[in-house]
C-alpha cells in the first residue's frame, strides 16, 4: 500500500511541474519597447556621472612619542630622592633624581687630603733641590782652588741630580692627585640626576618610573623614561603595492578610537627604505601634532592617505561592473534603451560605490546609461526593458 502511494505523490507532483511548464511556455515573451518579437531582459538603468574621485587608502597603526629616552645614573648608589612621578612635566636640564653621596663626597675630601700631601711634597723636593745646587756651586768653586778632590764634586752633582729628579716625581704626584680630585667631583655630580635632551622643546613628560626611593640601583640601570608628546609619530605598515604612492610631506588623516568623531591632521615624515622579507612591509611614520595632548603613545588609530586625485573623472556605479569572456565592464543601454551594449574597459579609483573608467571607454560611456540590474541575464547586444517608471521617465 505505501509503494502505491509514493508513486502516486510522484506522479503528482510531475504533473504539477508539467502544468506550469506549459503555463509559461503559453505566457506571451516579453517584448522590448520598440515593440520587437525578441525577449527584452528587464533591467533597471543608472546614469553615468562625471565627477572628482579622490583615491583614498586607510591603514592602522599605532602612535609613537616622537623622542624618548631613559634617564639612569651613571655611578650605582642608593637612591635617595625621586623628585618626578608618572606624568610629571620636566623642563631640559632640571634636577630628576639623587643617589646618596656620602661615600663619594668622603672621596672627594680624600683626594682634596692626598693633594695637598702631594703638594707640600714638591715644596720639600724644591727645597732638598735649592740646598743640593748651592752645594754643587760650591764644590765647583772648590775644586777649581784645588781645595776639594774631584770624587767630593761628583758627589755633589750626583746629590743635586738626585733631588732635582726627586722634584719631578712630586710634581707628577701633584698632578696625578689634581686628576684624582677631579675624577672624585665628577662622581660626586654625578650622584644628581638630570634630564637633558637636544632639541627645541623645553618640556617634556615623565611616561614611566622604574624605582622606587631607596633603591639600590646600578649604573646605567633606568630610573625614569621621558617622553615627547606635543607632537607625535602615527607608524603604520605598507604593503610593497602602497609603497609607491607615499612620499615625505604627504598629508595624512588620522582617527583615534579615543576620539572617534574628530580628526587629527599628520604628515608623512620618513619612509623605511627598505621592505621586511618576512613581511613584505615598510615602516612608515606620520607626524602628528599634539599641543593640547589629546593623544597618547600607544593608542591605536587609522591614518587615511589620499594616493591620488582625478578632477572630472568619468564614473560608473561599482553595481554596473560585469565580465565577460575574462574581460570587465559595463552593459550601456542605446539611446532609445531598447538593446545594451557591452564595453569593456579598465577600472580605477573606487569612490563612495563609484569606479572611475579609464582608457578610450570614457568617450564612449560619457552622458550614457549603465545597466546596475539584470546584468548577469544579458549578453552584447542583448534587448532590455525598463520598469514603467523608467519608461516614463525616458519618454518625457
Amino acid at each position: 500500500m505505501k509503494k502505491i502511494l509514493g508513486v502516486a505523490a510522484v506522479a503528482l507532483m510531475l504533473g504539477l511541474v508539467g502544468w506550469q511548464v506549459s503555463v509559461r511556455l503559453s505566457e506571451p515573451e516579453a517584448v522590448n519597447s520598440a515593440g520587437s518579437g525578441a525577449r527584452a531582459v528587464p533591467v533597471v538603468l543608472k546614469p553615468v556621472r562625471t565627477m572628482d574621485m579622490q583615491h583614498m587608502a586607510e591603514f592602522t597603526g599605532t602612535l609613537e612619542a616622537s623622542a624618548r629616552f631613559t634617564v639612569a645614573p651613571k655611578i650605582s648608589g642608593r637612591l635617595e630622592n625621586l623628585h618626578v612621578n608618572i606624568g610629571d612635566e620636566v623642563e631640559n636640564g632640571q634636577l630628576l633624581a639623587e643617589l646618596d653621596s656620602h661615600e663619594y663626597a668622603q672621596q672627594v675630601n680624600q683626594a682634596e687630603a692626598a693633594l695637598e700631601v702631594a703638594r707640600a711634597t714638591v715644596i720639600e723636593a724644591q727645597s732638598a733641590m735649592d740646598v743640593a745646587e748651592r752645594d754643587l756651586a760650591r764644590s765647583q768653586d772648590l775644586r777649581q782652588k784645588s781645595a776639594v778632590s774631584q770624587s767630593e764634586l761628583d758627589q755633589a752633582l750626583a746629590e743635586f741630580e738626585s733631588s732635582r729628579a726627586r722634584l719631578q716625581v712630586a710634581q707628577a704626584q701633584v698632578r696625578q692627585q689634581e686628576a684624582a680630585l677631579e675624577a672624585a667631583r665628577v662622581r660626586l655630580a654625578y650622584t644628581r640626576i638630570y634630564a637633558r635632551w637636544d632639541g627645541d622643546d623645553q618640556h617634556r613628560l615623565v611616561g614611566q618610573r622604574f624605582v622606587d626611593e631607596g633603591d639600590m640601583v646600578d649604573a646605567n640601570a633606568p630610573i625614569v623614561s621621558i617622553v615627547a608628546v606635543d607632537e607625535l609619530l602615527a607608524v603604520i605598515n605598507v604593503i610593497e603595492r602602497d609603497y609607491p604612492y607615499l612620499q615625505p610631506g604627504q598629508p595624512a588623516t588620522i582617527i583615534a578610537d579615543a576620539y572617534s568623531e574628530r580628526t587629527f591632521n599628520g604628515t608623512v615624515a620618513r619612509l623605511a627604505p627598505i621592505l621586511q622579507e618576512a613581511s613584505r612591509q615598510a615602516r612608515v611614520e606620520m607626524l602628528v601634532p599634539n599641543e593640547d595632548r589629546l593623544l597618547a603613545p600607544g593608542m591605536f588609530v587609522r591614518a587615511r592617505l589620499r594616493f591620488a586625485e582625478r578632477k572630472n573623472a568619468i564614473a560608473v556605479p561599482v553595481a554596473a561592473l560585469a565580465r565577460r569572456d575574462n574581460t570587465q565592464g559595463v552593459f550601456m543601454a542605446d539611446g532609445n534603451a531598447t538593446t545594451a551594449r557591452f564595453v569593456p574597459f579598465a577600472p580605477g579609483i573606487i569612490q563612495d560605490g563609484w569606479v572611475q573608467v579609464l582608457g578610450n571607454a570614457t568617450d564612449e560611456l560619457e552622458n550614457g546609461q549603465v545597466v546596475t540590474l539584470g546584468k548577469h541575464l544579458l549578453e552584447d547586444g542583448g534587448a532590455i526593458s525598463l520598469p514603467k517608471s523608467d519608461l516614463s521617465g525616458a519618454a518625457s
